[in-house]
């Protein structure tokens, strides 16, 4: 471990620089231009090209680095990247031209601190602008310092709020005492939780993390100049505060959500979504307060794209059963999907979605509705969610409703699911529809004569009903039924063409259970009845 004398030593001692450029001239005119140790630094080594000059850095790793951009094998521009990659606290200056911007900025943006004109390497420029990188490096040198010699009081922070959190706020002598230690008031004073999303979504996980941090940073300050005592952590994508002052009313709290909104709005365009707990004036009843605040927060998974601030008294969860809505949807997707209509299962989850909002249903029946759903679709259409390169385990499947923060979340994870599945029934069946159908009407002509159905043919083939009756019809021209009974009729007629043949055995034979139906149907296909055609072909 590093002890203070190291580090001070470090701190108050000389500041190594590295010299980058393919010109002799130039590199002798800023080593001797200055005087160098008079502000605070001292040459460690040079370098004519970008190759050497990462060398020489990994060798002697200096503070500041003063590079040319235009040289031969690699370039300064390759130089600062490579430096930046592996030291963010490294000062790195670029020599440049007039004619030579485009080539600064490039390097600024690449993590580059700033750049030197080559014309002002002789004048007093470069020894301000050496002193204000010292500057710089003092107070980089002065902070690392200090966080070694004091403890971290924002980890202590986060240490209290973690076991707050899995203590459920209750309030016994160990976690009074540690508030007391963060100088948190434990008498006299009012008390609430804070709960705060902001809907901010983005491809880049810093940039909403940043905006997040920015927004919470709003609310703290509206604390701070309130003069509220606060302890604020994470749960999950929403931030949770737990807050304390000397006098603090429902409608205070309110009001500085909405201004904190309002700030959200004005300067990201970004909605928060909000609840807030009663207040209480005994720090003993956080426990049951926490546990109605977070009962009630679980409102932010349906998030709002505008300001939306609740308090815990105005929400009340539906919980509608599951095994209704279940039957009231599940078979109509299961169908959509089997009929590859793309726009009807969209609407159905649109349908769906819009239910659960406007019911403002409990989060827990949500997941289990979708992660039921999910689980149905795996049973009608397994055979085309085998393929791992397209789908997960419906496991997978489930965790992932089950660890959703959010009903966004769910509902793009099953609009994507949806959508891909129908793919890949398209795909298959383009590949497999001709055997499959083939491989249905040997079985009903196997079995025609006993009581079979749709189910049956495609229990026989594993596949679902919806999507053999869809595929049948496509590759045939007409539906099962029909082709079931067109098959019968013609067996049928075969049988009545011998003289002793009675309709009754004839009927029963090719799998009628009674003689009105098979008349009715006989007629329907043929165009006349069983005796008309029976004398008919007995006259010929």
């Amino acid at each position: 471990m590093v002890t203070g004398f190291q580090i001070r030593k470090v701190w108050v001692g000389m500041y190594k620089v590295m010299i980058v450029d393919d010109e002799v001239l130039v590199r002798v005119g800023l080593k001797t231009t200055i005087d160098w140790e008079a502000i605070g630094f001292t040459i460690v080594s040079e370098a004519s090209n970008g190759e050497q000059g990462y060398e020489n850095y990994q060798k002697h790793m200096p503070d500041v680095v003063i590079t040319d951009i235009r040289m031969p094998k690699q370039d300064g521009l390759w130089l600062v990247e490579k430096i930046r990659n592996e030291n963010k606290e490294a000062k790195i200056l670029v020599l440049t031209c007039y004619d030579e911007f485009s080539y600064a900025r490039k390097a600024l943006k690449a993590g580059a601190d700033d750049y030197i004109l080559k014309s002002e390497v002789e004048d007093d420029e470069l020894i301000k602008l050496m002193i204000s990188i010292k500057e710089k490096l003092d107070l980089q040198n002065k902070s690392k310092i200090e966080e070694e010699s004091t403890p971290n009081s924002e980890e202590l922070l986060r240490s209290i709020f973690d076991d707050l959190i899995k203590n459920k706020f209750r309030m016994d002598e160990g976690m009074i005492s540690n508030l007391n230690s963060v100088s948190f008031p434990i008498n006299d004073a009012y008390y609430a939780f804070i709960s705060i999303e902001a809907c901010h979504t983005s491809d880049s996980q810093s940039d909403t993390a940043k905006v997040s941090n920015a927004i919470i940073n709003i609310l703290i300050d509206q604390l701070k100049q309130h003069n509220t005592a606060y302890i604020v952590g994470q749960q999950g994508c929403v931030s949770l505060l737990f807050i304390a002052l000397s006098e603090l009313k429902s409608d205070q709290l309110k009001r500085m959500l909405l201004s904190v909104g309002n700030s959200s709005m004005q300067y990201f365009n970004i909605a928060i979504n909000a609840v807030y707990s009663t207040v209480f004036h005994k720090i003993t009843e956080a426990e049951l307060v926490f546990k109605e605040h977070t009962e009630k927060a679980q409102i932010l998974f349906y998030q709002k794209d505008t300001n939306s601030i609740y308090a815990v008294d105005q929400i009340s969860f539906q919980e509608p059963k599951v095994s209704e809505l279940k039957k009231k949807y599940n078979s109509l997707l299961i169908e959509a999907i089997g009929y590859e209509n793309r726009d009807k299962v969209q609407e159905l989850l649109q349908e769906i979605g819009l239910y659960f909002e406007r019911e403002l249903v409990s989060p827990l029946i949500v997941k289990i509705f979708y992660s039921n759903l999910i689980g149905d679709l795996f049973g009608s259409y397994g055979v085309y969610l085998a393929n791992r390169e397209v789908f997960e385990t419906h496991k997978t499947y489930h965790y992932q409703i089950e660890q959703s923060y959010f009903f966004r979340g769910i509902q793009l994870l099953v609009s994507d699911f949806s959508s891909k599945l129908i793919s890949e029934i398209q795909k298959m069946r383009f590949i497999n529809s001709k055997a499959m159908i083939n491989q249905a009407i040997n079985f009903i002509e196997y079995h025609y004569a006993e009581d079979i159905s749709l189910d049956d043919v495609a229990k026989e083939l594993s596949i679902s009903k919806h999507y053999l009756c869809s595929a049948f019809k496509k590759e045939t021209g007409e539906n099962m039924s029909l082709f079931i009974n067109k098959l019968r009729i013609e067996k049928a007629k075969q049988m009545l063409l011998e003289r002793d043949a009675k309709i009754k055995e004839v009927y029963e034979k090719v799998g009628y259970a009674n003689q009105q139906y098979f008349s009715k149907v006989f007629k329907k296909i043929t165009g006349m009845t069983v005796i008309e055609y029976k004398e008919g072909m007995g006259r010929k």
